[in-house]
Formats: structure tokens, sequence, C-alpha cells
């Protein structure tokens, strides 16, 4: 299965929608690895991309909340790519400048 397939399964998102939280996927995870757009995300990282479109179908529409309350509940949304989607990638790659 693809992870387009694997994410239509688990979320029952329609495709156009999911196509672009895997495109944005691909942009945050080659920043935080410094890569080259060589590299294919998508099947490479397949569990690191479905991770990250998960959390961000979860805090759809409350993009711009950093911390929120819900009776005794409690949660802070991070920026960028959280520890989970951290955990499923290798460090990221230095570059060597000169």
């Amino acid at each position: 299965m693809t992870v387009l397939e694997d994410l239509k399964t688990l979320t029952g998102q329609s495709e156009s929608i999911l196509n672009i939280y895997i495109r944005r996927a691909d942009t945050a995870i080659k920043n935080y690895l410094n890569v080259t757009d060589n590299v294919k995300v998508e099947t490479t990282y397949p569990d690191a991309v479905i991770e990250y479109v998960t959390e961000c179908l979860s805090k759809k529409g409350n993009e711009s909340i950093k911390q929120f309350t819900q009776g005794s509940r409690q949660g802070i949304y991070v920026d960028g790519l959280t520890e989970d989607v951290k955990a499923l990638l290798p460090l990221p790659f230095v570059r060597m400048m000169g």
C-alpha cells in the first residue's frame, strides 16, 4: 500500500486534502533532515509522513493555538515536527560550509 492509501484508510479524508498534507510533510521532513530534493521522503520514511499528516489533521482548525485547556485536559501544539515524527527519522545530515 502507498502512504496515500494508508492515510485514506486511517482518516477517511479526501485524496486532494491528503495530497496537500503529504506535500507539506515532504517539505518539513526534508528541511529537518537537511536533504536535497532527490530524496523521496514518502517512500523512504512512510511512517513519518503518516504520523505528520495525522497530527496535522488532528489539529486542523487550531493552527494558531499554541496551548489549550478543555476541562481537566491540557495540551500544547508544537510548531514543526513533533518528537513522535522525529523518532521515526534518522538524525539530520550535517552540511559542511566552505
